[in-house]
């Protein structure tokens, strides 16, 4: 049975994303369901059937971006 996976949650691949404000490098800072609330990390994965969905934060201003991450089949 196949199944589909984050890539970034699972360590598959890395994912470079450069800032639209300053140009700096965006580091991911978790998937967006952990944002939720203090105890949010620890409930089950509820994300899209396609693509998860990651905040990735800049290193230089401190800026915020939502990326949907594609799934792959294992």
């Amino acid at each position: 049975m196949e199944k589909k996976i984050c890539p970034i949650c699972n360590k598959i691949r890395e994912i470079k994303l450069i800032c639209g404000k300053c140009k700096g490098d965006m580091v991911d800072k978790g998937r967006q369901q952990e944002y939720f609330d203090d105890y949010s990390a620890d409930d089950p994965i509820n994300d899209l059937e396609d693509s998860c969905v990651h905040i990735y934060k800049c290193e230089n201003c401190g800026a915020f971006e939502k990326k949907y991450i594609k799934k792959v089949i294992v």
